[in-house]
């Protein structure tokens, strides 16, 4: 989990009108209880339910959403899962979970070099070895259909982490391909149905990477200092550092995923400090205080066109958001981690 924003004022007020009108329309045929029913509720991007109480302590180590909406996370050798209202252990692992991925059917679980495959009933089914010459403390894991990424570091001596090795592999194969060795941001990846996404390193010189499943590489020079990195439609959007002479900025990047050419770049603040891409749209974390938890945390939902807000809501002591299929964030109150849905 790491950090992280704002449509052209015409097109919002463009939007406001047409729904607006819609409404109107709409309501002039509904009943007086139905059309109070409609004014009930919310509008743009709101919180569905209550807060979900995330077990565990509280030294996550990743979330992952599987494609049905549930979420799995890691908290030292065990695994939980959140679903409908509450959060359960579904598994202890062999030792410290680095990362945890789910497809239609399996849960991945990362503990050091091994990755082992679950299945519904959370038995062992599958492993796979990544090759490295250190023993990793940090982790990505992707599941993608049939499809497997992942990303592993190490720290020096408990310090700052290097550059990641990255890996391709299929649930049908024994088979590991090593992408990259030690040329990734770690933390900074992102896949789907039409590959793996990073920035790397390579001889000094700074790339945004595309790797598809079959293997093949394409890469475009990327200068900006990433920070999170998400797949939001057919976009790579980064929230990066742009480094000049004297200072350094927080941007929002955005580049085709078919080509990598870019599409946008637009001013973030220093107040924003996650990005997620959901099913509600590219969401973006933003608070003013300085501690982890702010009581003016707000989410804003992001014009795919120019990364604007279009929706904006306060959502008190959140502390990230989560990607997925649904949208999701976590809060921190009463010394205590929460899981809260939103819907737009």
């Amino acid at each position: 989990m790491s950090v992280t924003r704002v449509l052209r004022r015409s097109l919002a007020f463009a939007a406001v009108a047409v729904t607006t009108g819609m409404a109107m329309v709409a309501s002039a045929g509904l009943t007086a209880a139905q059309a109070a029913t409609a004014a009930a509720r919310p509008a743009g991007l709101h919180v569905t339910g209550a807060r979900i109480k995330l077990l565990g302590g509280s030294d996550f180590t990743d979330f992952s959403e599987a494609p049905n909406g549930s979420v799995y996370y890691a908290n030292g050798s065990s695994v939980y899962v959140v679903t409908g209202s509450s959060a359960k252990l579904v598994l202890t692992a062999s030792g410290t979970v680095l990362a945890v991925a789910a497809n239609s059917s399996g849960l991945f679980v990362d503990v050091g070099r091994t990755v082992t495959e679950y299945n519904s009933a959370r038995s062992p089914i599958a492993t796979w070895t990544l090759a490295s010459s250190h023993v990793p403390t940090a982790a990505g894991l992707y599941a993608v259909r049939g499809t497997l990424w992942a990303w592993t570091d190490y720290s020096v001596d408990g310090g700052s982490l290097q550059y990641a090795n990255v890996y391709r592999f299929a649930t049908s194969s024994a088979t590991v391909h090593r992408v990259s060795r030690g040329q990734a941001y770690p933390g900074e990846m992102a896949a789907d149905s039409g590959g793996a996404y990073y920035q790397a390193q390579i001889r000094n010189v700074s790339y945004l990477v595309r790797v598809t499943p079959s293997g093949a590489i394409h890469r475009v020079r990327y200068s900006g200092i990433g920070l999170q990195l998400v797949l939001a439609g057919s976009r790579v959007d980064l929230l990066a550092y742009h480094v000049g002479r004297r200072t350094s900025s927080v941007y929002l990047d955005s580049y085709s995923q078919a080509t990598l050419a870019r599409e946008y770049s637009r001013r973030a603040s220093t107040n924003d400090r996650g990005i997620a891409a959901t099913g509600a749209g590219l969401l973006l974390l933003s608070a003013s205080c300085a501690s982890v938890a702010c009581s003016s945390a707000k989410v804003s939902q992001l014009s795919s066109r120019s990364g604007a807000a279009e929706s904006t809501l306060k959502l008190a002591d959140a502390v990230a958001l989560l990607s997925g299929p649904t949208a999701a964030a976590i809060t921190y109150r009463h010394k205590a981690y929460y899981l809260v849905k939103l819907a737009s």
